[in-house]
């Protein structure tokens, strides 16, 4: 309970017309981020950022809605949220600890020894753990449905806690994994149709260049919500038809942000508008205002 209220109590940063020089990081990579303004608050969109409808805020590096916390996850409580499924997942040595239990008292009442007689063949049969499982349920029919919940959530959670080190390893979040994997159902999908076009010669022309950049450009307008599970309501990948000019996707794009497994899981345990740079580029802008209103910043000198 206490990981539980101490995540959704943190704030995932909210980014406005006056913090946008804190949470500043990050390049566009012009596929799933462009430089243009937010429609609902009409500021600048800062990369890896998004309008979260929920908590009517603008999160930077905006990774998803949680429905556990009732919190938007982002910059500021991403550690916060990992540390929360890491105590949870502890769960796991609760259900091994109880399942130690059951099986000691197994072994001592020495459930698993006894052998019946088979009328049929006359030949022994040794009982086997399915029938020891009907005698706890029997026995012990709230431990073993407190067990069986345990379980189940300590499989949940472990597949989930396991997704959230992937993408953290990648500096993905994800918002960013479920839009990447769009981008290559699209590339995989212009690449098979400009092979079978050249195959069977009905190519009438074809457009080189930036293809997926171009081609993916409603990627970066898409403002679709993400919950713990990936996009709400997630849209299928466009592409061209048999009545346009083919389209050269190209080389699959590049995922610029990853810096390496090391510096990946640095940046989400020390987020970056908690670091230095950011607070004095922040602090720079705020003074170069008051300068500008004539109301020179109180907190110069500290």
């Amino acid at each position: 309970m206490t990981s539980w209220r101490y995540a959704s109590s943190k704030s995932p940063g909210n980014v406005t017309a006056r913090t946008i020089p804190l949470f500043d990081h990050y390049e566009y990579d012009n596929l799933l981020y462009t430089n243009r303004i937010c429609p609902t608050l009409q500021i600048r969109k800062v990369a890896r950022s998004k309008f979260d409808r929920y908590t009517k805020a603008h999160v930077p590096r905006f990774d998803h809605f949680c429905g556990w916390l009732n919190q938007a996850i982002g910059e500021q409580n991403y550690r916060w949220f990992l540390l929360f499924l890491m105590v949870h997942f502890l769960i796991v040595y609760g259900s091994w600890a109880m399942a130690a239990v059951l099986h000691g008292d197994a072994v001592d009442k020495k459930l698993l020894d006894p052998t019946f007689l088979n009328a049929d063949n006359d030949t022994d049969l040794k009982i086997d753990y399915i029938a020891v499982l009907r005698y706890f349920c029997k026995e012990y029919p709230q431990i073993m449905c407190v067990l069986l919940l345990m379980t189940v959530v300590s499989v949940i959670l472990g597949i989930f806690l396991c997704f959230h080190l992937y993408i953290t390893a990648q500096n993905m979040t994800t918002n960013e994994f479920f839009k990447w994997r769009q981008v290559k159902q699209w590339h995989k999908k212009e690449t098979q149709k400009i092979q079978l076009a050249l195959k069977y010669g009905k190519v009438k022309s074809v457009f080189n260049g930036n293809g997926a950049k171009s081609g993916l450009r409603h990627l970066s307008n898409s403002d679709v919500d993400v919950a713990c599970t990936g996009p709400i309501e997630e849209k299928p990948v466009s592409g061209s038809t048999d009545n346009e000019d083919i389209f050269d996707p190209g080389p699959i794009p590049k995922y610029i942000y990853n810096k390496g497994v090391i510096e990946n899981f640095v940046e989400v345990f020390k987020p970056l508008s908690f670091r230095q740079e950011a607070i004095q580029r922040y602090r720079t802008t705020l003074e170069e205002e008051e300068e500008e209103e004539g109301n020179p910043a109180k907190w110069k000198a500290t």
